[in-house]
């Protein structure tokens, strides 16, 4: 599934938006990467749910290609999560305990 300029046009006239020419192109872009990314999603799901997908608990997800920032620079996020977590355990971020809270606190 994508969009194409004509659809994006149709959009902002329904959410009442006034858009330049360069917004709209800018926007039929990103919308096509997220309509991407949500069928990756999809597919994912669907092969999980068949069976045939992965099953490492601490797989990181993959990066979207293409995704990067207003100023041009990559998304700090297009590497995926465990690339930047201090500590990434079955698909999880590990956060260290707040100062002063055990695990002796919890029991009692």
């Amino acid at each position: 599934m994508s969009v194409d300029r004509a659809e994006v046009d149709r959009i902002a006239r329904l959410a009442r938006l006034s858009l330049e020419d360069e917004e709209a192109d800018r926007l039929t872009g990103e919308m096509n990467l997220i309509l991407a990314y949500v069928e990756r999603l999809r597919s994912a799901d669907s092969e999980r749910s068949r069976g045939t997908g992965p099953r490492e608990a601490d797989q990181q997800p993959e990066a979207i290609e293409g995704v990067r920032d207003e100023t041009g620079s990559p998304d700090p996020l297009s590497e995926g999560p465990g690339a930047f977590a201090p500590e990434w355990v079955e698909g999880f971020f590990v956060v260290p305990p707040l100062p002063g809270v055990t695990a002796e606190d919890d029991e009692g």
